[in-house]
C-alpha cells in the first residue's frame, strides 16, 4: 500500500537520509519525496511511501514520531503514485481532446493529482460556482458540489458528501479569465498545501482554453 507522509524536518543536510533511515527501520521503503517549501530552518516535505497495511503505516507514524526532529504533519493512505510528472500527461490528454476535456479531466485528476474527486463547474461573474458541468466517476454527484467561497488559489472550506464533517482540502481554481472552475477535493488525509495549489493552478491555466471552449460549445 502507498502512502503520502506530509513530514517536517531541519533544513539541513542529512536531513532525508535520517528520515530514510527510520523509514527503512521499519521496513518499510521510500518510493518519492517531493519537496513543498522551507521557512524558519524547517522543511516540509511529501514523503511516498511503501507499507505493507495500516498496521504497518501505523508503526511507521510511531517510529517517526519517535525520531528527533522529525514532526509528521499529516498522513494520506492510500495515495495515488505516478512516475514522471504526471500532470502534465493529464494537461496534455485535455488538450488534446477538447471536446471532452472536462470529462477527462474530472477522470484523471485522482490519479495523476492524487485527490478524491474533482469538478469543473461553471463561475458566475463573481467568481462563485453556478453549476458543475462534470464530477469524477463515482463522485459526490453535481448537487453536492457547492463551494461557498470565490476561485482563487487557496483552500476553501468543502462539506463531505456524507455530511461527516469537512474535507481535508478543497481548492476551486479559475481556468484563466474564463467563467469556468476546477475544484479538486481531498475528503480524507493531508491537505493541499500552498505549493500543491500553485502547481494545480498553473495546470488549471494551461488547460482553461479547452475547458471554456467545451462550455462554449454546450451552451450553444
Amino acid at each position: 500500500m502507498l502512502a503520502r507522509l506530509r513530514v517536517v524536518v531541519p533544513d539541513r543536510t542529512g536531513s532525508l537520509g535520517v528520515l530514510s533511515s527510520a523509514v527503512g527501520a521499519t521496513g518499510a521503503d521510500v518510493v518519492g519525496v517531493r519537496v513543498l517549501g522551507s521557512e524558519a530552518g524547517r522543511a516540509v516535505d511529501d514523503v511516498l511511501v511503501d507499507v505493507r497495511d495500516e498496521a504497518h503505516l501505523s508503526r511507521l507514524e510511531s517510529r517517526l514520531a519517535a525520531t528527533a526532529g522529525v514532526v509528521v504533519e499529516g498522513v494520506r493512505a492510500p495515495a495515488h503514485a505516478a512516475d514522471g510528472h504526471p500532470e502534465l500527461g493529464l494537461a496534455a490528454q485535455v488538450v488534446s481532446r477538447p471536446a471532452h476535456a472536462a470529462r477527462t479531466l474530472v477522470d484523471g485528476a485522482p490519479a495523476a493529482l492524487d485527490v478524491d474527486w474533482a469538478a469543473v463547474v461553471h463561475l458566475d461573474r463573481h467568481g462563485c460556482a453556478l453549476e458543475a458541468v462534470a464530477v469524477t466517476e463515482p463522485g459526490p454527484g453535481a448537487d453536492a458540489v457547492r463551494p461557498g467561497a470565490p476561485a482563487r488559489v487557496a483552500t476553501q472550506p468543502l462539506p463531505r458528501p456524507d455530511g461527516s464533517g469537512h474535507c481535508a482540502g478543497a481548492a476551486l481554481l479559475r481556468a484563466g479569465r474564463h467563467p469556468v472552475g476546477v475544484l479538486l477535493v481531498r475528503e480524507h488525509g493531508l491537505g493541499l498545501h500552498r505549493a500543491e495549489l500553485w502547481r494545480l493552478g498553473a495546470l488549471v491555466d494551461v488547460v482553461a482554453t479547452a475547458l471554456a471552449r467545451q462550455l462554449l460549445d454546450r451552451a450553444a
